[in-house]
């Protein structure tokens, strides 16, 4: 045999390892009836020599299609885009191709860039602690795609590290779907004994991170973070060059994995949603299936590279602090061993107007709440809003040799401050009562009964049957079932403490420990038939119930994040039940729909610099389907504004007061933090600001909030479905608009759309 046979065979079977073959071509008797399966290998050139740009829309292939949407799709990549048929606005799953020549972006970036897929993952045979972020190009990856119903499925393979990813995409009414077959993923590399297993395990994935990115070329255009009500960053070509990466876990920090140097400082995600608008065109990205495993990331342009983006990161393990002690002062960090299977899916709605902004994506996001997450219409009949009017009971007394407890306002002196307010024409209220355990506002654990120098348990059966003569609600604070630190309800730190994966017990500060999530429930369940004879209207959830998620590794009552979640949804649901309605503080997505009231519900940011405007998201998409207060008006440092953003944002006013002055609070280490509840000192504003918010909101209640715009520096707008416009100025001079005068630090309100 010549020399050369055996050189030209090498070269010809590299060759044919770089060509597009159809399965089909290779076994037509076995392939007639299925879609054709496309295999790529990438060389192994140097990822700068190997990539030459974003896909070529012009080879895209017809996939599928609907009445208003075309779905082509790139078969070399998975790259993907989407036609609107109206507008012909174009959804691209890369950036767009028209700032792709902008300089100073690094060739490192230049492959993210590129990439269908973003991934980090961590070698737990070098450094168990340190993740590496890759792509699809990167690691010389495979592609296999198929056409499915509906859409396309392919599945991208790194053989070098050993992952294979499968995803699909499909196209539906008016979004395009891209789903993660998380219980596929394959993320450890088969050796054929040549090999070496570089024990590779995935943490993370970003599936088509670049979706819609655009550059700030035409500075039209903004981001949407759920951070708050919401906040925008806005295109701009000359943003100061600095590092600006927005990555929040939504619903917040899981503290089973977290340590003092990881806690974020921003408000926590509430809400699984992110957009991106650019020109006509606005994406609502929505993570609909593993919002409890999932992370939203965003950078605006010039921080990372010259486009702006936001994605929606699927989370398969997780950092973790391994002891190596009994003290556990000593040990390492290292990585979950597995890998989180949950269903993930994001839809990306595509919303195409003339004037599209974030009201439009909350009007869209609104429509999915009510069609796919179960919220309904709030149709009352009341005129007049409701003052929520929350009481604080009673703490504990700070003692040299023992604590005793401290009554701020009883049962009857409850009554007493009703009837005040209901004599100054205030009819429509609904009371909340804080610290009425047998402990006070500080003891956790063994809520039950009511403590006996507020009135004990006959004497709230009397105040709940008195406001129920008046039609008016009353619930009790329920955020206390989060933590005991009395051992009462049959509690022992040792045996039903919440617990990290290093087995420790997790405690809030010195004396606050965190209750498995499995014996809390538990215990709600049977206080329940309690509060039920007490006659209340429900409970107020908060804390661990309904605005946050762990997991729990107690050996005990294990329960992973979606467990947890499930386990709060059943408390909301059970509770409804018993009881009549159910409210939560600060509620996550999944607890909204079981309840009928958000307080303390967030009207700012995180204070991000940069963040550019704050808008009201949130509340646009649940005005009219459940009804929401803000901060306390007597305790929000600036009362002037906390009113007006609750005119602004439509919703109701809210204060927390107490029978005794304020400064007996301080005799209670833990409720040094109300620093001004005095009734009296309160009520003439509580009067004033309850006929404003009723004069402005009473018609409203049940309404959407269509529209939402900046119409000057400090001078907002609100539109209502009827057509009522309320414009809100802060600037401390009035401003006038259409020959109309706004007094400083007021507003106005405009009927019918006039």
């Amino acid at each position: 045999m010549s020399k050369r046979k055996p050189i030209l065979i090498v070269v010809m079977l590299f060759l044919l390892s770089c060509w597009v073959i159809p399965a089909s071509a290779t076994n037509n008797s076995k392939q007639s009836n299925q879609e054709p399966v496309i295999k790529i290998q990438f060389g192994k050139k140097p990822v700068n020599n190997q990539l030459k740009g974003l896909p070529d829309e012009k080879k895209f292939q017809d996939i599928t299609e609907n009445d208003g949407f075309i779905l082509k799709a790139d078969p070399e990549t998975g790259h993907f885009i989407v036609i609107n048929k109206k507008s012909q606005a174009v959804l691209r799953s890369f950036p767009n191709p028209d700032g792709w020549n902008q300089k100073g972006t690094s060739a490192v970036w230049k492959a993210h860039l590129q990439s269908p897929i973003m991934f980090s993952y961590v070698e737990m045979n070098i450094r168990k602690d340190m993740v590496k972020e890759s792509n699809l190009f990167s690691q010389n990856g495979n592609v296999e795609f198929k056409k499915i119903k509906d859409g396309f499925q392919v599945t991208y393979t790194m053989p070098e590290i050993g992952f294979v990813i499968p995803i699909q995409v499909h196209l539906k009414n008016d979004y395009v779907e891209t789903k993660v077959l998380s219980d596929k993923i394959v993320d450890v590399k088969e050796t054929d004994g040549k090999t070496e297993d570089p024990m590779a395990r995935l943490v993370s994935l970003r599936a088509y991170p670049f979706l819609g990115a655009e550059t700030s070329e035409k500075e039209n255009g903004f981001l949407l973070l759920p951070d708050g009500s919401g906040a925008l960053i806005d295109f701009k070509k000359n943003r100061p060059g600095i590092v600006s990466l927005y990555s929040e876990r939504v619903y917040g920090e899981d503290i089973a994995f977290s340590s003092n140097a990881n806690i974020s400082t921003r408000l926590p995600v509430r809400m699984p949603v992110f957009g991106i608008k650019s020109g006509k065109q606005a994406i609502l990205g929505v993570i609909d299936k593993g919002d409890s495993y999932a992370n939203i990331v965003s950078a605006p342009s010039q921080s990372m590279s010259q486009y702006n983006w936001i994605t929606g990161e699927h989370l398969y393990r997780f950092k973790v602090f391994q002891p190596t002690n009994r003290e556990k002062t000593k040990g390492f960090f290292t990585y979950t061993k597995k890998l989180q299977r949950t269903e993930r899916a994001t839809r990306y709605y595509m919303i195409a107007k003339e004037n599209t902004d974030y009201s439009d994506m909350a009007e869209r996001y609104r429509q999915y709440l009510m069609e796919e997450q179960g919220f309904k219409r709030n149709n009352t009949n009341k005129e007049n809003v409701e003052l929520h009017l929350n009481i604080l009971g009673g703490g504990t007394k700070d003692g040299f040799i023992s604590d005793s407890f401290l009554s701020l306002t009883t049962t009857d002196q409850a009554k007493k401050i009703v009837k005040n307010l209901s004599s100054q024409g205030i009819k429509d209220m609904s009371i909340t009562y804080f610290g009425w355990q047998r402990g006070g506002y500080s003891n956790y654990g063994g809520s039950f009964p009511i403590a006996g120098d507020l009135g004990g348990n006959s004497g709230m059966k009397e105040f709940v049957d008195y406001a129920h003569s008046k039609g008016m609600p009353v619930y009790l604070d329920g955020s206390s079932y989060t933590f005991n630190n009395t051992g009462k309800d049959g509690f022992r730190q040792s045996r039903d403490g919440l617990r990290d994966l290093g087995s420790s017990v997790i405690k809030l500060g010195k004396n606050r420990t965190f209750v498995s999530p499995r014996f809390m429930k538990d215990v709600v369940l049977d206080d329940l038939e309690k509060a039920k004879e007490l006659g209340i209207d429900g409970y107020l959830f908060g804390a661990g119930i309904g605005s946050m998620l762990t997991t729990d590794f107690n050996d005990r009552h294990l329960a992973s994040r979606q467990e947890v979640k499930q386990i709060q949804q059943e408390l909301f649901k059970k509770t409804k039940k018993e009881l009549g309605n159910v409210r939560v503080t600060s509620g996550n997505l999944y607890a909204l729909n079981k309840s009928n009231y958000i307080d303390q519900m967030e009207s700012g940011y995180s204070f991000d610099l940069f963040v550019d405007r704050v808008v009201p998201f949130e509340q646009i998409a649940l005005h009219g389907l459940i009804g929401y207060s803000f901060n306390y008006g007597n305790m929000s440092g600036d009362v002037k504004e906390t009113f007006l953003k609750g005119i602004e944002y439509g919703g109701d006013p809210s204060f927390l007061v107490t029978h005794e002055k304020t400064n007996k609070l301080l005799d209670s280490r833990p409720l040094r933090a109300f620093y001004s509840t005095n009734f009296k000192d309160w009520k003439e504003e509580i009067t004033t600001q309850y006929k404003r918010f009723n004069d402005a909101l009473g018609d409203v209640q049940s309404q959407f909030i269509t529209d939402h715009q900046k119409i000057a520096d400090g001078v907002f707008e609100t539109t209502y479905e009827k057509g009522k416009r309320i414009i809100v100025n802060y600037n401390k001079d009035p401003f006038t608009i259409n020959g109309m005068k706004i007094g400083a630090e007021d507003f106005v309100v405009l009927e019918g759309g006039k």
